[in-house]
Order: C-alpha cells, then sequence, then structure tokens
C-alpha cells in the first residue's frame, strides 16, 4: 500500500515539477512570453500545452511501469489527484484574464495523457527487452 502511495504521489510531484521548469524552457525558445505579471500568447500557451501533454504521458507511463499490478488503478488514482488539483488550481485563477481554452485545454487532455501513458506500459512490458536468439541447425 504504501508502495503505491509513494509511486502515485511521487510521479504526479513529478508532472508538477516538470510542468513548472516548462514555462523557463519555453521563455528560452519564446522569449518574454513567459514574464511575470504577462499573459503569454495563444501560440505561446499552445506550445506549453502540448509540452504539457508530453510531461503527462511520461509521468503516466512512468507511474504505470513502476507500479505493482494493477498499474491501470494506480494511473486511474494517478488521473484522480490530477484532475482534482487541475480543478482546485483553475478555479481562482479562471477569472484572472486568461484565456478559457487554456485551462479547459489542461483538464481536457489529462486524462488521454494518462491513458496513452498506461497504453505505452503495457506494450513495453509485452514486449520482450531483447529478442530471443533462434538456434541456428
Amino acid at each position: 500500500m504504501l508502495k503505491s502511495i509513494a509511486i502515485v504521489g511521487g510521479t504526479y510531484l513529478l508532472s508538477v515539477v516538470l510542468v513548472l521548469a516548462s514555462d523557463p524552457l519555453l521563455s528560452l525558445f519564446i522569449p518574454g512570453e513567459f514574464a511575470t505579471n504577462r499573459i503569454p500568447s495563444d501560440a505561446a500557451l499552445l506550445a506549453s500545452t502540448a509540452l504539457f501533454v508530453v510531461i503527462s504521458i511520461l509521468c503516466a507511463w512512468l507511474c504505470a511501469r513502476f507500479a505493482p499490478e494493477p498499474a491501470s488503478r494506480h494511473v486511474l488514482w494517478f488521473f484522480v489527484v490530477g484532475e482534482v488539483m487541475g480543478i482546485a488550481s483553475i478555479i481562482p485563477n479562471w477569472s484572472k484574464g486568461w484565456p478559457h481554452w487554456y485551462w479547459l485545454s489542461w483538464l481536457l487532455t489529462w486524462p488521454v495523457s494518462c491513458w496513452i501513458g498506461l497504453l505505452l506500459a503495457r506494450r513495453g512490458a509485452r514486449s520482450p527487452a531483447v529478442a530471443p536468439l533462434t538456434q541456428r541447425s
């Protein structure tokens, strides 16, 4: 039980850290867009959303990969924690001038990203790490 909580909590925390680190990274490629007290352009927000999706898939894959069986239950909890935290962060920020599509895109892509991460982990679990050697006759 403790391992399950650590896996779900740890991968969610990793996703938060990576998402927070993505804005400084994006500001290197799109200078001035992610400055303090400034709402970025739609193109910059779209790039941020794309990076969020990649991070979400990666962290859901990690959650499924390192979780004890059944991995799907752990990814479900990873999804639930993320969705609840997403809603909790959107409510106070809804009327701060940011485009509503940005907040909603994160809420809508989160479940899909979690599902893709789970599918990728299952695919990796089914394929052998090293192909078996065939015997020569």
